[in-house]
């Protein structure tokens, strides 16, 4: 079956694209408004983008009527800074309470039970209870439409990053996937925890390396097919 999103309403197309563009990850991003106030949400339109500069970016969507802009959009428009922590096993409670409509100025900290820490280079707090977060400031807002179903792009430079020592191997600086334990958002209300059913590939950094590749995997006796390179 082909489909033309241009013959679907914006549930159908939501549920196709929720139900194929998976596991994504969940930003759990904290803002302030013009007052100071808090905010807390979580995005699963959520990626890294670049690491020179450290850049990354979430998506928050036309929210219903009667409002226009989600509190969080609205809030990075007047403090065009904000802090993404990664959703985790341990805190996906709290990130699920978070998401509920709160009247803006209520803190969404207090609804989920989680404490507000002092970034240190930017004015929105993080999450104490995230074993990760990126503290950001606004590069760029691209709106892609402000229609229902439309949104906006917000991408954010990476000022500083906090980890939670025991989960930072501290010469590579990978962090340890099994405690890190993040949670990805799949289709309608199901989540996924990424660290429970992986497995590792082999990247072919070369030509050479997958040249060594195929003359492992080949029957033998039949020679491996060459080409100009």
């Amino acid at each position: 079956m082909q489909i033309d999103p241009a013959t679907l309403d914006e549930a159908r197309i939501y549920n196709f694209m929720m139900s194929t563009i998976l596991p994504r990850p969940i930003a759990w991003v904290s803002t302030i408004d013009g007052h100071g106030r808090p905010n807390l949400a979580p995005y699963a339109y959520f990626m890294g983008v670049c690491c020179v500069p450290m850049t990354v970016l979430f998506c928050p969507v036309v929210p219903p009527p009667p409002m226009r802009k989600k509190d969080t959009l609205r809030n990075i428009e007047a403090v065009p800074e904000f802090v993404v922590n990664v959703a985790s096993a341990s805190c996906i409670e709290a990130v699920n309470l978070s998401a509920a409509p709160l009247p803006p100025g209520e803190s969404e900290f207090e609804l989920a039970g989680v404490t507000p820490v002092a970034s240190s280079r930017v004015r929105p707090p993080r999450v104490l209870e995230a074993s990760v977060a990126f503290e950001c400031t606004v590069r760029d807002i691209i709106e892609i439409s402000a229609s229902p179903g439309g949104g906006w792009v917000v991408l954010g430079t990476v000022l500083a990053a906090h980890v939670d020592d025991a989960l930072l191997d501290p010469a590579t600086h990978q962090v340890n996937l099994r405690e890190l334990k993040p949670i990805g958002r799949l289709g309608g209300g199901e989540f996924v925890n990424a660290a429970s059913d992986t497995f590792t590939l082999t990247r072919y950094k070369t030509l050479a390396d997958l040249v060594t590749r195929q003359e492992s995997t080949r029957p033998r006796g039949e020679a491996v097919k060459g080409g100009d390179a």
